[in-house]
Protein backbone atom coordinates (compact mmCIF):
# COMPACT_ATOMS: atom_id res chain seq x y z
CA UNK A 1 0.00 0.00 0.00
CA UNK A 2 2.92 2.31 0.58
CA UNK A 3 3.78 2.22 -3.07
CA UNK A 4 0.26 3.13 -4.07
CA UNK A 5 0.21 6.10 -1.65
CA UNK A 6 3.56 7.30 -2.99
CA UNK A 7 2.35 6.94 -6.55
CA UNK A 8 -0.81 8.86 -5.65
CA UNK A 9 1.27 11.67 -4.08
CA UNK A 10 3.50 11.79 -7.15
CA UNK A 11 0.48 11.94 -9.46
CA UNK A 12 -1.09 14.72 -7.34
CA UNK A 13 2.17 16.70 -7.41
CA UNK A 14 2.44 16.25 -11.18
CA UNK A 15 -1.19 17.30 -11.55
CA UNK A 16 -0.54 20.45 -9.49
CA UNK A 17 2.49 21.21 -11.64
CA UNK A 18 0.43 20.71 -14.79
CA UNK A 19 -2.33 22.95 -13.45
CA UNK A 20 0.25 25.58 -12.60
CA UNK A 21 1.74 25.22 -16.07
CA UNK A 22 -1.72 25.62 -17.60
CA UNK A 23 -2.33 28.79 -15.57
CA UNK A 24 1.11 30.10 -16.54
CA UNK A 25 0.44 29.16 -20.17
CA UNK A 26 -2.84 31.12 -20.11
CA UNK A 27 -1.06 34.15 -18.63
CA UNK A 28 1.76 33.90 -21.15
CA UNK A 29 -0.70 33.45 -24.01
CA UNK A 30 -2.61 36.53 -22.89
CA UNK A 31 0.57 38.62 -22.67
CA UNK A 32 1.67 37.36 -26.10
CA UNK A 33 -1.71 38.29 -27.57
CA UNK A 34 -1.38 41.78 -26.09
CA UNK A 35 2.11 42.13 -27.58
CA UNK A 36 0.84 41.02 -30.99
CA UNK A 37 -2.03 43.51 -30.82
CA UNK A 38 0.40 46.30 -29.91
CA UNK A 39 2.64 45.39 -32.85
CA UNK A 40 -0.37 45.32 -35.19
CA UNK A 41 -1.40 48.79 -34.01
CA UNK A 42 2.16 50.00 -34.52
CA UNK A 43 2.24 48.56 -38.05
CA UNK A 44 -1.10 50.20 -38.89
CA UNK A 45 0.18 53.55 -37.60
CA UNK A 46 3.33 53.19 -39.69
CA UNK A 47 1.28 52.38 -42.79
CA UNK A 48 -0.99 55.37 -42.31
CA UNK A 49 1.97 57.65 -41.59
CA UNK A 50 3.76 56.35 -44.69
CA UNK A 51 0.73 57.00 -46.88
CA UNK A 52 0.35 60.50 -45.40
CA UNK A 53 4.01 61.24 -46.07
CA UNK A 54 3.67 60.06 -49.67
CA UNK A 55 0.48 62.06 -50.18
CA UNK A 56 1.99 65.22 -48.69
CA UNK A 57 5.15 64.85 -50.76
CA UNK A 58 3.06 64.44 -53.92
CA UNK A 59 1.00 67.49 -53.06
CA UNK A 60 4.03 69.59 -52.08
CA UNK A 61 5.54 69.05 -55.51
CA UNK A 62 2.55 70.80 -57.05
CA UNK A 63 1.89 73.43 -54.41
CA UNK A 64 1.42 76.98 -55.54
CA UNK A 65 3.96 78.22 -52.96
CA UNK A 66 6.71 77.47 -55.46
CA UNK A 67 4.94 79.58 -58.06
CA UNK A 68 5.27 83.30 -57.47
CA UNK A 69 4.93 86.43 -59.53
CA UNK A 70 6.83 89.70 -59.44
CA UNK A 71 5.36 93.14 -59.75
CA UNK A 72 4.79 93.94 -63.42
CA UNK A 73 4.39 90.32 -64.60
CA UNK A 74 1.53 89.51 -66.92
CA UNK A 75 -0.93 86.90 -65.64
CA UNK A 76 -4.41 85.54 -66.26
CA UNK A 77 -6.99 85.13 -63.50
CA UNK A 78 -9.41 82.22 -63.32
CA UNK A 79 -13.06 83.06 -63.97
CA UNK A 80 -16.03 81.55 -62.22
CA UNK A 81 -18.49 80.02 -64.69
CA UNK A 82 -21.59 82.11 -65.31
CA UNK A 83 -25.10 80.65 -65.28
CA UNK A 84 -26.02 81.83 -68.78
CA UNK A 85 -27.67 78.66 -69.99
CA UNK A 86 -24.71 77.71 -72.15
CA UNK A 87 -22.36 74.94 -71.20
CA UNK A 88 -19.67 75.96 -68.74
CA UNK A 89 -17.24 73.83 -70.70
CA UNK A 90 -17.36 76.32 -73.57
CA UNK A 91 -17.02 79.42 -71.38
CA UNK A 92 -13.58 81.00 -71.08
CA UNK A 93 -11.76 79.80 -67.98
CA UNK A 94 -9.38 82.74 -67.61
CA UNK A 95 -9.60 86.50 -67.85
CA UNK A 96 -6.58 88.35 -69.04
CA UNK A 97 -4.09 89.65 -69.75
CA UNK A 98 -3.70 91.25 -66.34
CA UNK A 99 -0.65 92.81 -64.76
CA UNK A 100 0.52 92.27 -61.16
CA UNK A 101 0.44 95.69 -59.50
CA UNK A 102 1.12 94.66 -55.92
CA UNK A 103 2.16 91.74 -53.75
CA UNK A 104 0.11 91.15 -50.60
CA UNK A 105 0.75 88.65 -47.78
CA UNK A 106 -0.29 84.98 -47.87
CA UNK A 107 0.16 84.48 -51.60
CA UNK A 108 -2.31 87.19 -52.60
CA UNK A 109 -1.69 89.64 -55.43
CA UNK A 110 -3.29 92.89 -56.53
CA UNK A 111 -3.88 92.73 -60.28
CA UNK A 112 -5.39 95.04 -62.87
CA UNK A 113 -6.15 95.01 -66.60
CA UNK A 114 -3.44 96.07 -68.99
CA UNK A 115 -5.83 98.22 -71.02
CA UNK A 116 -9.13 99.68 -69.82
CA UNK A 117 -12.24 98.31 -71.49
CA UNK A 118 -15.25 100.62 -71.95
CA UNK A 119 -13.34 103.35 -70.13
CA UNK A 120 -13.11 101.25 -66.97
CA UNK A 121 -9.91 99.70 -65.59
CA UNK A 122 -10.70 96.37 -63.92
CA UNK A 123 -8.63 95.80 -60.76
CA UNK A 124 -8.96 93.16 -58.05
CA UNK A 125 -7.03 90.96 -55.65
CA UNK A 126 -6.52 87.27 -56.32
CA UNK A 127 -4.87 84.36 -54.57
CA UNK A 128 -1.99 82.69 -56.36
CA UNK A 129 -4.10 79.55 -56.81
CA UNK A 130 -6.39 81.58 -59.10
CA UNK A 131 -3.54 82.99 -61.22
CA UNK A 132 -1.69 81.54 -64.18
CA UNK A 133 1.35 82.86 -66.03
CA UNK A 134 0.43 84.50 -69.32
CA UNK A 135 2.34 82.94 -72.23
CA UNK A 136 2.44 83.82 -75.88
CA UNK A 137 2.30 81.80 -79.09
CA UNK A 138 5.49 80.02 -79.93
CA UNK A 139 6.98 81.75 -82.98
CA UNK A 140 8.70 78.52 -84.06
CA UNK A 141 5.34 76.82 -84.70
CA UNK A 142 4.08 76.68 -88.26
CA UNK A 143 0.53 77.20 -86.97
CA UNK A 144 1.45 80.46 -85.25
CA UNK A 145 1.47 82.44 -88.50
CA UNK A 146 -2.03 81.23 -89.30
CA UNK A 147 -3.40 82.03 -85.83
CA UNK A 148 -1.74 85.40 -85.30
CA UNK A 149 -5.11 87.07 -84.58
CA UNK A 150 -5.90 84.62 -81.75
CA UNK A 151 -5.22 85.35 -78.11
CA UNK A 152 -1.93 84.15 -76.62
CA UNK A 153 -1.79 80.76 -74.95
CA UNK A 154 -2.08 80.51 -71.18
CA UNK A 155 0.49 78.27 -69.56
CA UNK A 156 -1.29 76.07 -67.06
CA UNK A 157 0.13 74.54 -63.94
CA UNK A 158 -1.44 71.85 -61.77
CA UNK A 159 -2.32 73.15 -58.32
CA UNK A 160 -2.85 70.73 -55.46
CA UNK A 161 -5.57 71.60 -52.98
Amino acid sequence: MGNLANDLKIVKNELRLLQGDIKNFKKERHSLLLQIQEKNKHVENLKSNDSLVKMNAYCDKRKSDKLSFRKGEIVAVRRNPKATGELTKTQPRYRGPMVVTGILPSGTYRISQLEPSNGHLYATTAHISQLEAWGSWNEDDDDSSENSDDEPVIKTQTNCT
